[in-house]
């Protein structure tokens, strides 16, 4: 692959987000959403965008301008949906919205003791409409009796699988792996993987936050956050099923996620933190970057930085673009979120490709 096209001047332009007082800089062929909302975002058939929120999901039909509420749960006392999730619409019209549930929070770790104890949980759930979000079933527990860490990236392959990727904390030592969950019939009943290991101690070290992509060939490809200063990568040659392929990536990566978008073009993004502090060997969150493939994971282009954060050390305990979440809009303009700092941006596929 060529590499990205690199404009010979760059200008810095320097903001403060109302939300949070964050110094931020974005690239000049970026262009700031006309809304704060978190994503991702799904396209409804009539055209109309929807978000999740925490205990509604919103809708627009001016291209993000103004948003309806619509309710989420039939009982919200007892339902928050996590910022951390992901959501889909299947070919046959099921809209399939998975999350950890806040309100069910306790968070317990204690490494002398092996880590998560018995009451450190956070449930992963589904939820699912089958009228463009008007409406929603009422939700379903996936992973129970457990911690889990993080809901980032869900698909659904070509022969109509549903799969998602899930954490789980696990103990003696305390640490995190990756399963995936996955669903032949629409979201109404489930089946997981085995769990992709790597070992670590510690309520921030294993095999955390995977993002997933379907190949071409029919592989699934994730990408899965370490400390090892890169990325691990895993294939699946059975749609989720298990996991034998498990190796380091050739991605420079701070310890947080990456997500994987398949786009309209064929080819697949990737957003990233990848800068890492070469005298503390410490991952940093305050520069998020863009990079595409056009042969399936194999290769990447260059990486470009979309947002970087200005904040002054010591104005904020850790500088942070980071958590991000893409949705192609429209074919070749992606929305952009992040989780972590006040990333709300469109772009065109096509001002960062080679030229």
């Amino acid at each position: 692959m060529k590499p990205l096209f690199l404009l010979n001047t760059i200008f810095l332009i320097a903001f403060i987000s109302a939300d949070d007082s964050q110094a931020e800089w974005n690239h000049p062929q970026t262009q700031k959403l006309p809304h704060r909302h978190l994503g991702p975002f799904l396209k409804l058939s009539d055209g109309s965008l929807l978000a999740p929120d925490a205990k509604q999901v919103l809708i627009s039909k001016d291209k993000g301008k103004t948003w309806t509420a619509k309710p989420l749960y039939e009982k919200p006392e007892k339902f928050q949906t996590s910022n951390e999730r992901a959501i889909i619409k299947t070919r046959k019209g099921t809209i399939i919205l998975a999350f950890m549930n806040l309100t069910e929070r306790k968070f317990n770790w204690n490494d002398k003791k092996g880590g998560p104890q018995s009451d450190c949980y956070l449930p992963a759930y589904i939820v699912r409409s089958t009228d463009e979000g008007q409406t929603w079933l009422p939700p379903q527990i996936i992973q129970d009796h457990s911690w889990c860490g993080a809901i980032r990236s869900m698909i659904q392959t070509k022969s109509g699988r549903i799969i998602v990727a899930v954490s789980k904390a696990i103990a003696n030592p305390g640490r995190h792996v990756m399963v995936t969950y996955y669903s032949d019939d629409e979201g109404a009943t489930w089946n997981h993987s085995n769990m992709i290991d790597l070992g670590g101690s510690g309520d921030h070290d294993g095999a955390m936050e995977g993002t997933i992509v379907e190949l071409k060939d029919g592989q699934i490809y994730a990408l899965i956050r370490t400390r090892f200063g890169r990325f691990w990568e895993a294939f699946s040659t059975d749609e989720g099923a298990s996991w034998r392929t498990i190796r380091p990536s050739q991605i420079p990566a701070s310890s947080s996620p990456a997500i994987l978008q398949r786009l309209k073009s064929g080819r697949i993004v990737m957003l990233w933190n990848r800068f890492r502090d070469p005298e503390r060997k410490k991952g940093r969150r305050e520069e998020l970057s863009i990079a595409f493939s056009d042969d399936e994971c194999k290769s990447w282009s260059k990486p470009i930085i979309i947002s970087r954060d200005l904040t002054p050390a010591g104005q904020n305990r850790e500088n942070r673009v980071s958590y991000p979440y893409v949705t192609e809009v429209k074919p070749g303009e992606l929305w952009i979120t992040t989780m972590q700092g006040p990333v709300r941006l469109s772009l065109k596929e096509e001002d960062f490709l080679s030229k």
